[in-house]
């Protein structure tokens, strides 16, 4: 009889939410967000190491990223991001976007990690601009990245994570026509911290 006195107590809106259908995939059944979508913004701080001249060189970033993404079937989640990287000295910069796939392990926990493979078109902006006019190549480059995430539920439907990113740019530079650049390549290493709403 006790047993039950606490669930008599339960104000209607509380008992109302733990019967919505809305919420059920994500607290009934766990915090995988199944069939929902959101809303990121994330800030990342890394290193670029890029080969777009004959020497290497090395630049240290702070960068704003924001994306839109949906939760699918298993859990899985893609989204599709735009950031900004700019060096500290201001000397090298790229901006695109990237198509991402986040494989999930245990997606029901409230803490869960991430696996993630991706792919993107970047532009750049910089003091090598002249290497790739002077090499007939256009400032667009392609990337593949991969990384982890753990993601954690702060809220009902508010998200926070940490991510670590590998991304390897590539451009296509030729010297004369059908002379290939091999140096027109970058690599850039990332940690970012996230927040997301879903809806």
């Amino acid at each position: 009889m006790l047993l039950t006195i606490p669930v008599l107590l339960l104000p209607t809106t509380t008992l109302a939410w733990i019967d919505d259908d809305r919420y059920g995939s994500i607290y009934t059944g766990g915090y995988s967000g199944e069939g929902r979508w959101y809303l990121s913004g994330a800030a990342e701080v890394g290193t670029i190491d890029q080969q777009l001249t004959d020497a290497d060189r090395s630049f240290s970033y702070t960068a704003p990223k924001i994306a839109v993404g949906g939760v699918g079937p298993r859990a899985i989640r893609f989204e599709f991001g735009w950031s900004r990287v700019i060096s500290e000295d201001q000397d090298w910069g790229i901006t695109g976007f990237d198509g991402d796939l986040w494989l999930p392990w245990e997606p029901h926990r409230r803490i869960r990690p991430y696996l993630i493979l991706g792919m993107g078109y970047h532009k750049y902006y910089g003091a090598e601009s002249d290497f790739l006019e002077s090499n007939n190549a256009d400032n667009g480059a392609r990337s593949l990245n991969a990384g982890l995430a753990v993601m954690g539920n702060i809220t009902k439907l508010t998200e926070m994570g940490i991510t670590f990113r590998y991304l390897f740019i590539t451009w296509t530079a030729s010297a004369e026509a059908g002379e290939d650049v091999p140096d027109a390549n970058a690599t850039i290493s990332s940690v970012g911290l996230r927040v997301q709403r879903l809806f």
